[in-house]
């Protein structure tokens, strides 16, 4: 279980980061260059709210893979096995 609880965290995260460092990196160095409009930089705060989305979503994707774990331990002593 503690697996499936891993593979639903891993897009999560990967996306967490991805959408931070194109609101934070990318628009900004690309409107400062001249490559983007400066409309673009509208698109931060859209981005930075669905990043926050993302977090709360892997904290409890996270908090529900670590009990998925425990829930085996009282199981099985070596779950990794």
């Amino acid at each position: 279980m503690f697996l499936q609880w891993f593979w639903i965290y891993f897009p999560i995260v990967v996306t967490f980061g991805m959408t931070l460092l194109i609101a934070h990196a990318l628009i900004p160095s690309l409107v400062m260059t001249g490559h983007l409009p400066e409309s673009t930089q509208k698109l931060r705060i859209p981005l930075t709210g669905f990043a926050v989305l993302l977090f709360a979503a892997g904290v409890v994707v996270l908090v529900l893979g670590v009990n998925a774990t425990l829930d085996v331990r009282n199981v099985w002593n070596r779950f990794l096995i």
